[in-house]
């Protein structure tokens, strides 16, 4: 697996230095990581992603070229899936007893300190 740190730093034309800096990792870190020669750990993962805004998937190396898309199509898409989404949860929300909501809240605390 080859990760996919190089082409999005380069896509924003910034060095390894200023990723580092950004990221708080030092430019040899970053070095190691490009060419596949370090692990990338869990929370450095998240950070990548969220500063590149892409998925962790992607920083890895798993995104799919997308073609471009017209950006009215796509926030239609987004509203239709978000609306649909949210009706579902809301169901999924009313079947649950007082145990599984509890449960619920628990597990989304748990992920709100990650994000």
């Amino acid at each position: 697996m080859r990760s996919n740190i190089r082409q999005l730093r380069k896509q924003r034309n910034i060095s390894q230095k200023v990723l580092g800096e950004e990221i708080g990792l030092s430019q040899q870190v970053i070095s190691r990581m490009e060419r596949d020669r370090s692990k990338i750990q869990v929370d450095v993962l998240i950070n990548l992603a969220k500063y590149f805004h892409v998925s962790t998937d992607c920083v890895l190396g798993y995104c799919e070229e997308e073609e471009e898309e017209n950006p009215v199509e796509t926030a239609l898409k987004m509203q239709s899936a978000a609306s649909e989404d949210i009706v579902a949860i809301i169901e999924n929300l009313e079947r649950m007893d007082r145990a599984q909501r509890k449960a619920l809240w628990h597990v989304l605390a748990t992920l709100k300190r990650y994000l």
